[in-house]
């Protein structure tokens, strides 16, 4: 009698699994259709208001039914991602801005350059990929489309694009030449050289990983290399996105980088690094929090994040300062001195809510 009941019920669960499964899908299929209208209207993606509407009924409806609202919040929060990518996704489609246009992504075989080629190829663009990664076919394709594309986005380590540049100044294609190297520096020169070649060169920085689905809350740096046209270009490609979009002069990236790449990815390998060798069978939400984000960074391309470090020449200072921040962390825990670790609390406080 126990197993019948407990077999029924799982049968009502399933059931009421698949059908929260259809109804989640019917909302997203709304969003859809609202994502249209507002399109039609010109109106924004995402409404902040209405996002919040949502979740303050949620959280009400959830208390009525002696659910509790973190439940009900994060299935409404995963709701809402779904739907906003899919109006993303429509909005890349109904923008066509890559129609009957072709783009080549160098390096495109690797995990930023597959995701550039996918939101390319989502917006209309004929699209491949030239890296000796990729395919025979896609490579033949990219090196004839190269001369005449539309854009050309580079997605390779910085000393590559230099490379590149100093070598396409002697025969620049004809399309835009972007790239989107997170360190700036080395590319500067080679930069100034392609334009004097003729060539419209754009910069930018997408501020996210190959993994990022939903561009909402995303920044995305426009560097400024003189060329109002080239950044326009690209500007346009993420407009119909929710991404941020946030112009920096291109001399400055680097130094701001310092802190917003040298300084964090530092501190999280360093953690990563000074972890026990056997694990241990609790875990507290601060250790868990700073052990998930150190497994996906160590996860990441050493080269890439060694050239983040040593190739931006502000990293020094930023390091420096985590180096300082450590001693007196030391310091202040050997001398037993509490008021000297108030002060750190203090020293925290104060840049952090600095940086609200």
């Amino acid at each position: 009698m126990v197993k019948r009941n407990l077999d029924s019920l799982r049968e009502g669960i399933r059931r009421l699994d698949l059908e929260i499964l259809e109804r989640v899908a019917e909302r997203v299929d709304l969003a859809r259709q609202a994502g249209e209208i507002k399109r039609q209207q010109k109106l924004s993606t995402v409404d902040y208001a209405q996002e919040r509407t949502v979740m303050e009924r949620a959280r009400l409806v959830a208390e009525e039914h002696g659910l509790d609202p973190r439940v009900a919040e994060d299935l409404l929060v995963r709701m809402i991602q779904a739907s906003v990518v899919a109006q993303e996704e429509d909005s890349l489609r109904a923008a066509d801005l890559g129609a009957g246009k072709s783009a080549v992504v160098v390096g495109g075989a690797g995990r930023m350059g597959r995701w550039l080629c996918r939101f390319l190829a989502a917006q209309g663009y004929t699209t491949g990929a030239l890296d000796p990664a990729a395919a025979p076919e896609e490579n033949a394709w990219a090196r004839r489309a190269f001369a005449s594309a539309e854009l050309v986005l580079c997605s390779t380590p910085p000393a590559t694009i230099a490379k590149l540049y100093t070598d396409w100044a002697k025969e620049p294609p004809a399309g835009v030449v972007v790239d989107v190297a997170s360190i700036k520096t080395p590319v500067i020169e080679p930069i100034r050289a392609l334009q004097e070649a003729g060539c419209r060169v754009a910069s930018i920085h997408p501020m996210f990983g190959p993994s990022t689905v939903l561009l909402r809350d995303a920044d995305i740096v426009i560097c400024d290399t003189g060329d109002a046209g080239a950044a326009s270009t690209v500007q346009k490609l993420f407009q119909p996105t929710t991404a941020n979009l946030v112009h920096l002069p291109l001399e400055d990236h680097d130094r701001i980088m310092a802190d917003l790449l040298s300084l964090a990815h530092a501190a999280v390998i360093a953690f990563a690094t000074a972890l026990p060798p056997t694990d241990h069978p609790v875990r507290s939400t601060t250790f868990q929090a700073l052990e998930s984000v150190g497994a996906a960074l160590v996860r990441e391309s050493p080269d890439v994040y060694y050239e983040i470090q040593a190739k931006n020449p502000y990293s020094a200072s930023a390091l420096e300062r985590l180096r300082v921040a450590l001693d007196r962390i030391i310091a202040v825990v050997t001398a037993s001195d509490v008021d000297g670790f108030r002060k750190l609390f203090e020293d925290g406080q104060r840049r952090t809510l600095e940086s609200d």
